[in-house]
């Protein structure tokens, strides 16, 4: 190559130096021609004449892997090569894989307009290797995953465990401190198993954390794994104070390897809260079942499905309701059946689930309703009617203060309404 050529690749291509290229080629777009600028001894051998039948001959030499030809026949075609920058620009790029003996490299391939002529005319071609480079980032790339991965790690948990199913060793990482490998403990898995079992492990959890934990266990799961699988155990730790501990054992399978990590974290704080909440859960169900006593009717009304549950109801009205759980069919059922004539449309009217669903709110958590009852015997006078005061109280809202659910309560107040010294009832029963 002679210092004009040089020269004139340098003003196209300022990075040279810092990069060794494999070949380099000044082509002329217009006639479709080619002089070769540089070449290495390895691979291909460019040689001057036609561009086109030049790359056609590297594409056929078998260098180009498989995967990646028909990009490389559509970005090296005349038209494609003509469509190449305005000088100034940035060059047009390729990467592509080149075979080599054991396996492949990338390469890259660019096309950056001639600084000479400053039109779409001429273009320098130049291909290099730039598989290290790509290691490089690749690396680079992870490792940046990786710390990102960490930050979301040490949001939740607080140590990590890597076992080694091969050698039944272990490193065990505190997720709460900065990473230090000074800091990271190895040693027998088995072991530290045992030891945690011993001095650690509630002996109510012991087989729990024995079934899932063990290395033969791990050992014969990752043995199903096809790509990830994921296990959690959860145990309380020895002591006075209530500690619960939620291990999450991720396995990953990397080719012919399944990587195993456990993650820990202190769930004792989550697990006091649902103890709370079922238990409140059944506080309330004892209460509904022992209020129920007072009243001859009890029902678990859902307002938003409009269905209903029976805790207690005379056997009669079972036999009427049958299966039905609709809540607004069975009212209409109830009240043809067992409600003086005179009294049905107030009593629909004042249980319709459309109204209680408009005025339960917190401020307003009943709604009752007075109606007298059709005696067992049709035959009977209008003496044997017996007073009933019906309540819907409001059992549960949403996030929105709207009513979700419901408590239906019925009771007798014939002896109340017929005591001369009873006093109107102001209250919900």
């Amino acid at each position: 190559m002679d210092n004009g050529n040089y020269e004139m690749l340098l003003n196209a291509v300022p990075e040279i130096r810092a990069y060794t290229y494999r070949k380099i080629l000044h082509a002329d777009l217009v006639q479709d021609r080619c002089s070769v600028l540089v070449s290495d001894p390895e691979g291909w051998q460019p040689g001057d004449g036609s561009l086109t039948g030049q790359l056609a001959d590297f594409a056929r030499s078998g260098a180009i892997h498989p995967g990646d030809m028909d990009r490389f026949v559509a970005f090296t075609r005349l038209q494609q090569l003509r469509a190449a920058p305005q000088a100034g620009q940035e060059a047009r790029t390729l990467i592509y894989r080149r075979q080599v003996p054991g396996g492949y490299r990338w390469n890259l391939m660019e096309v950056v307009p001639d600084q000479k002529t400053g039109e779409v005319q001429s273009a320098i071609l130049c291909f290099k290797d730039v598989h290290d480079a790509l290691r490089e980032g690749f690396k680079l790339a992870r490792s940046k995953r990786d710390m990102q991965m960490a930050a979301i790690l040490k949001c939740r948990y607080q140590m990590m465990n890597t076992v080694y199913l091969d050698s039944g060793m272990c490193e065990r990482v505190d997720l709460r401190q900065d990473y230090d490998p000074d800091k990271v403990l190895t040693g027998d898995y088995s072991l530290y198993i045992q030891t945690a079992l011993a001095r650690f492990v509630h002996p109510d959890d012991a087989e729990i954390f024995r079934s899932t934990l063990s290395l033969e266990h791990l050992r014969e799961t990752a043995a199903t794994i096809r790509d990830y699988g994921e296990e959690v155990c959860q145990y309380r730790l020895q002591g006075e104070t209530l500690r619960w501990i939620e291990l999450h054992v991720l396995y990953g399978r990397q080719r012919d390897q399944v990587m195993v990590n456990i993650l820990g974290q202190d769930v004792t704080e989550d697990k006091l809260q649902e103890a709370a909440k079922l238990q409140a859960l059944e506080d309330r169900a004892y209460l509904i079942t022992s209020l129920s006593s007072l009243f001859f009717s009890t029902y678990y009304i859902d307002l938003e499905q409009d269905s209903f549950r029976a805790v207690t109801q005379q056997r009669r009205v079972g036999d009427v309701l049958g299966d039905e759980i609709n809540f607004t069919a069975a009212l209409r059922l109830y009240a043809n059946h067992f409600i003086h004539p005179d009294d049905r449309e107030r009593y629909l009217s004042a249980m319709d689930v459309e109204r209680l669903r408009r005025e339960l709110r917190w401020w307003t958590p009943y709604v009752a309703v007075e109606y007298r009852k059709l005696p067992e015997d049709p035959s009977a006078g209008a003496e044997a009617y017996s007073w009933t005061r019906a309540t819907a109280v409001l059992a549960r809202t949403g996030s929105d203060d709207m009513p979700k659910t419901a408590v239906y309560v019925a009771r007798d107040i014939t002896r109340e309404l017929d005591d001369p010294a009873s006093v109107p009832h102001h209250g919900p029963f």
